[in-house]
Formats: C-alpha cells, sequence, structure tokens
C-alpha cells in the first residue's frame, strides 16, 4: 500500500500495527498504533481483529510484509504493508 493510501484505510477503521523490534523503535509513528513485533506474529503470539483492515508498518517495509504474510495465512482477510514503511512517510 502506497503512503498516499493511507488515510483511505485509516478512514475505513484500519488498526495500524508496528512491527518494528523494540530496539528499532525510535521514531513514532505518526498516528495511532500498536506494537506486535514481527517475532510475536512468527510465533503466534498475537490476538488482532479479523473484523477490520490491518496496516502493517516498519521502517522500510520489509518485514511488515513478512508479517502480512503470517496474517494471511491465519485467515486474515485484509492486511496492508506500508511500502517504504516509515521511511516514505516521513521522507516525504
Amino acid at each position: 500500500m502506497r503512503k498516499e493510501e493511507v488515510q483511505g484505510l485509516l478512514d475505513r477503521g484500519a488498526l495500524v500495527v508496528d512491527v518494528r523490534p523494540k530496539d528499532k523503535r525510535m521514531t513514532p509513528l505518526p498516528f495511532p498504533s500498536v506494537w506486535l513485533p514481527v517475532e510475536a506474529i512468527q510465533k503466534g503470539s498475537y490476538d488482532l481483529p479479523k473484523d477490520r483492515p490491518i496496516l502493517l508498518v516498519c521502517e522500510k517495509g520489509l518485514i511488515s510484509q513478512v508479517a502480512g504474510l503470517y496474517l494471511e495465512s491465519d485467515g486474515y482477510p485484509e492486511v496492508y504493508s506500508l511500502e517504504g514503511g516509515l521511511r516514505a512517510l516521513t521522507e516525504g
């Protein structure tokens, strides 16, 4: 998902999930989010709603793509990864 599409997804009630490892969370996300590191997703240690879109965000967009594959394989119908990650949002 491109950064230009984020607001539309937020307007639809998306849950934003920060999947960055703890040591990479120096820069906060510019919108409300929950923190669930990708390691927890890989282990199945999460309880996210399946009835709303989920937007995954990391630093560059790669970790969120991996996390998205895990959630999709677990039956989450609407999972998005922010293309370019937090850098895409903060660099213009």
